[in-house]
């Protein structure tokens, strides 16, 4: 059974074509977020360590005492940013304040992470983030020694800034790069689905060229379409071509099937007509034994035309399951003994082989009653069926089984034997009532179960009906 998704290929490629573009384009904004982040507090950094280098070259020692000399340029470069505060503090290494901002936060190894340009102690600006006046504050620090007569000073100059103006710069930087994301996802978005539209495109013309045609025309669709969508087309034509045969051969049997229907129905209406206006006893009698006949004759249609149809149904629907073939054999040679006994004809099995065969054990029979039927229904009064079942070793280790049916009738000329497997068909030199099914059932029995039929001459007189099989033997 053929389940259906809810969701056309269109909607499906759409949804995953759209999650991928979320995808990348929610990565490409955190990128840029992180960039742009990285960018305007390296940018800033540079101004504050360009800053507090420009303090600590300004700061001396002057007998004993340190002497500073705030370059006013070095904070005007901070002023740049109007919205952000500075702050700075000068120290010695011991924490004795000197100049600025008293209590400025220090750098907390537990908490903080420093950052540090170079691996040098001296001159070498560090930087911290930190809170202060309620804000977060950048700090950096730059450490530089003292030398006089006789003393050597290590000072630390601390420089802070708020960080309006680095966050509104990240911000900047992740707003246009966001727009520029933004556009191109947009854009890539719409190309993808029109190039999705293209590509679904044959298939469209798959289908309205299907939906516009008649329910008669079963010619094969002649489209041009890419190389993925070519085997589709040569699925639905081969399609088409098998319906269309299947549907002239059902045309045909049809209209045979009344004409061989048709012809002893005529004939059971005229014999039983001349029945009721016959006075004489004995033509009577001949006459009502020619409505039996004609009754039997139909009868026997009616059945294998039955048998056929239901045949063909178990061929699309059946399973195949292990038989064994030389049990079904002796079987079917069991339900014709009456018939044969009726004829005075004697049926044989010989072989004593037991051997496994994959099949349909119905069609099976079918096959093997319509075979025996015949071979007594042409053998003489007094004739012989045999049947022998014969295993021949196959290729690849396997076994092939030969089933065997010999009579002693008028066999079949070499001419006629291309044509007794058609539907219907009837020697001319044939005097004997019949369907002209059996072996025709029997033919397709075989080819679905991949099995051989061949017609051989028996000698002196009579045929022989051989089907070779493929099988396992009893273990």
């Amino acid at each position: 059974m053929i389940s259906y998704s809810p969701r056309s290929i269109r909607s499906q490629l759409s949804v995953m074509t759209v999650c991928l573009l979320l995808i990348l384009a929610a990565l490409s904004y955190w990128s840029a977020h992180m960039y742009g982040n990285r960018a305007a507090r390296l940018s800033y950094d540079r101004l504050m360590a360009g800053a507090a280098l420009q303090v600590a070259e300004s700061i001396g020692i002057q007998d004993g005492e340190v002497i500073v000399d705030l370059p006013q340029a070095a904070f005007e470069t901070l002023s740049l940013a109007t919205d952000d505060r500075v702050f700075y503090a000068i120290t010695t290494a011991a924490g004795d304040h000197i100049t600025g901002y008293e209590k400025l936060p220090k750098f907390d190894p537990h908490t903080g992470k420093l950052t540090q340009l170079n691996g040098r102690r001296e001159l070498s600006p560090q930087f911290f983030d930190a809170y202060y006046s309620n804000e977060p504050v950048r700090f950096v620090i730059v450490n530089r020694v003292l030398n006089d007569v006789g003393i050597t000073l290590e000072v630390q100059i601390q420089i802070g800034q708020t960080r309006r103006a680095s966050n509104a710069l990240s911000a900047d930087i992740s707003w246009r790069v966001l727009q520029f994301v933004t556009f191109f996802s947009v854009l890539a978005l719409v190309l993808i689905m029109f190039g999705i539209w293209m590509l679904l495109r044959p298939l469209n013309q798959l289908n309205i060229a299907l939906s516009e045609r008649s329910h008669v025309d079963l010619s094969p669709l002649d489209l041009q379409v890419p190389l993925e969508v070519e085997p589709l087309l040569k699925t639905i034509n081969h399609f088409m071509e098998q319906l269309a045969a299947t549907l002239d051969r059902l045309k045909r049997f049809t209209g045979e099937a009344a004409h061989q229907i048709r012809t002893p129905l005529a004939g059971l209406k005229s014999q039983a007509q001349n029945a009721l206006e016959e006075h004489d006893p004995l033509l009577r009698e001949q006459q009502l034994k020619r409505v039996v006949e004609c009754s039997d004759l139909l009868s026997g249609t009616v059945r294998q035309m039955l048998n056929q149809a239901k045949l063909a149904y178990r061929f699309q629907s059946e399973m195949f399951s292990s038989i064994r073939l030389d049990s079904l054999i002796k079987e079917v040679c069991r339900d014709v003994a009456v018939a044969a006994l009726r004829s005075d004809v004697e049926v044989v099995y010989l072989s004593a082989v037991e051997i496994y065969v994959d099949g349909d054990e119905f069609a099976l029979k079918q096959m093997i009653r319509n075979i025996l039927e015949n071979a007594i229904k042409y053998s003489p009064r007094g004739g012989l069926v045999a049947v022998d079942l014969v295993v021949c070793s196959a290729p690849k280790g396997k076994v092939s089984a030969v089933l065997q049916v010999s009579d002693s009738g008028p066999g079949i000329p070499e001419n006629e034997r291309s044509h007794v497997f058609e539907q219907f068909y009837r020697s001319p030199n044939n005097k004997r009532s019949g369907s002209g099914l059996g072996l025709s059932i029997a033919r397709e029995v075989a080819e679905h179960h991949h099995a051989k039929l061949e017609l051989k001459d028996n000698q002196p007189h009579g045929l022989i009906v051989e089907i070779y099989f493929e099988g396992r033997l009893v273990k």
